[in-house]
């Protein structure tokens, strides 16, 4: 794969995966939902309360994890723990596409470019975890 452009997609999708964090963490009302993506994937599931808010922070401090040792991978700092902690937000990660990319749309009435804009950054999101662990990556 070109270097350049693993590069950068790479540092994209950790500091996608760090503000995600950030927002989930700050539980404010942005230009996302309430809790950010998080806070969009859990609402699908359950209504708002204690338990959920204490799910989008532990989801959000999961994705800033995963945010730093996606870092760490590309600047080639070993440590032994990374590739399992990342095979672990990769099986977060498909769950959280299964919920928020197939199941919401089924009890919503979701347009079809609505739904692929929503599904590309989580598909490139999957792809550069893949690709930064030892075991799948190249």
């Amino acid at each position: 794969m070109n270097r350049i452009g693993s590069v950068l997609i790479n540092i994209s999708v950790a500091i996608y995966l760090l503000i995600n964090g950030i927002v989930g963490i700050s539980r404010r009302s942005s230009f996302l939902d309430r809790g950010g993506e998080f806070g969009k994937m859990i609402n699908t599931i359950f209504k708002r309360g204690d338990f959920s808010d204490v799910l989008i922070v532990v989801l959000s401090i999961c994705a800033i994890a995963a945010g730093i040792f996606l870092l760490l991978t590309l600047f080639r700092i070993e440590l032994p723990i990374t590739d399992l902690i990342l095979l672990i937000f990769i099986c977060l990660w498909l769950v959280f596409i299964v919920i928020l990319d197939i199941i919401n749309p089924l009890k919503n009435d979701v347009k079809l470019l609505e739904y692929l804009l929503q599904l590309a950054p989580h598909l490139m999101v999957l792809g550069a975890l893949i690709t930064s662990t030892k075991r799948f990556g190249a």
